[in-house]
């Protein structure tokens, strides 16, 4: 199958090539699709439940407030990860790969971005059978999620092409959907109402920070896979502006208009005391459908590392099919915890691969083989105090966690260094 899309032919075949390798500068498409790719992924139910989750414990402006200084600071992960992607041409893992040493980044690296792919595709796969049983409420809702996720992997074997055309669809019209539910939570509360909400629970800027943050914390470290495509800085600002920044703050404060009324994660609860009807949940079907590409998209990535013999897009099946797996044991009804772990463990991995390309190797793909312990270490400890700063609500703990694996490794380096 030979799919087209901003003047670059692209072929299945083609994609299990550049999955491992560099995509040469002829190939490369701009901004355009890799845009409507992330918004494919950031315009999600995901982005709906954080804000219905935030307004349950913040007021209004603390909620816009949050969500603004959350998503700036994901920008810049994402311009700092992205330019690596971009310059390189590489996705997330074979970068990964050459800082963590070969064996480190194949088989640890990669195979925890895996399960984060895995575990998002289970999340958005539950939020799809949800609003299925919010359309028909006789429906087992076990059943219906393993039938979605089977048929939602089925798009992203098709690729980065395919996953652009698709999201031109489904984009609008989440986008028109949030505009028609504002509209209508607005005839209920005023505009002075909204102002002056006060919540029944309390939740910190740290933990909101934390939420924000975390949910898609892991979509600006793969980034990578998506700005590969890229020609340059550029493209990627615009990207992370409009395809992070933006779109999450008007999700969230939409969400959390919406949710006054019944604050909860569960966007379609919250719809459905709205008053929505079927067009409403068929439309946020689509919208999980059209997050799940990329998730079972950068999933197959992240094994095509591991089990470099078969193909993406047959590893790519296997990623949905695990995805639906989890989606079947109710991940969705987790989901703050699910974010939390996310944030802790995958935003220090960031660190450490930006002193290693930017400080250490000055913007040069040094290939290690085996296993670059200091850079498992700093990871580590990068975890383990993101974990204790969310325990003790200190500060941004993915921001710490960043900021301690790369002072460790850059220090760890530096040792190795003065020793050999």
């Amino acid at each position: 199958m030979i799919l087209k899309l901003g003047g670059v032919n692209m072929s299945i075949d083609r994609e299990n090539q550049l999955s491992t390798s560099r995509v040469p500068d002829n190939e490369r498409v701009g901004w355009k699709a890799p845009l409507f790719n992330m918004l494919g992924s950031n315009i999600a139910i995901s982005e709906l439940m954080v804000g219905g989750t935030l307004i349950a414990g913040m007021t209004f402006k603390e909620m816009l407030l949050t969500s603004f200084i959350g998503n700036i600071l994901l920008v810049f992960i994402l311009a700092i990860q992205g330019y690596m992607g971009s310059k390189e041409g590489l996705n997330t893992y074979v970068l990964a790969e050459s800082v963590f040493g070969e064996k480190g980044g194949k088989f640890i690296i990669s195979s925890i971005l895996a399960i984060s792919s895995f575990g998002w595709f289970g999340i958005q796969t539950g939020v799809a059978g949800l609003s299925v049983q919010k359309i028909f409420p006789n429906i087992n809702l076990t059943l219906a999620t393993i039938v979605l996720g089977l048929l939602m992997m089925v798009f992203a074997v098709f690729g980065f092409k395919a996953m652009a055309k698709f999201n031109y669809v489904a984009v609008p019209a989440l986008i028109i959907l949030m505009a028609w539910g504002v509209f209508k939570a607005t005839s209920i509360n005023s505009f002075d109402s909204i102002l002056s909400y006060t919540p029944s629970e309390t939740i910190s800027l740290g933990e909101g920070l934390n939420m924000v943050i975390g949910l898609i914390i892991v979509g600006a470290v793969i980034s990578p896979d998506q700005l590969r495509f890229t020609k340059g800085l550029k493209d990627i600002i615009i990207i992370g502006v409009v395809g992070f920044a933006i779109i999450s703050v008007f999700q969230q404060a939409a969400a959390g208009i919406l949710a006054m009324n019944s604050p909860s994660w569960d966007i379609t609860q919250v719809l459905a005391d709205l008053g929505f009807g079927t067009i409403a949940f068929l439309i946020l079907l689509l919208a999980s459908w059209s997050t799940n590409v990329g998730n079972a998209y950068s999933g197959g990535l992240a094994l095509k590392n591991i089990f470099s013999n078969v193909s993406r897009d047959n590893l790519t099946l296997i990623a949905g099919v695990i995805g639906t797996i989890i989606a079947a044991t109710g991940i969705i009804f987790k989901f703050e915890n699910f974010l939390s772990l996310l944030s802790n463990t995958v935003a220090p991995m960031a660190g450490v691969m930006w002193i290693d390309y930017y400080i250490i190797n000055k913007q040069k793909l040094i290939k290690r083989t085996n296993i670059n312990f200091n850079a498992l270490i700093s990871w580590i400890i990068g975890s383990i105090v993101s974990f204790i700063s969310t325990k003790y609500n200190l500060f941004i703990p993915p921001i710490n966690g960043i900021f301690i694996s790369a002072i460790i490794y850059y220090g760890l380096m530096k040792i190795s260094v003065k020793d050999s």
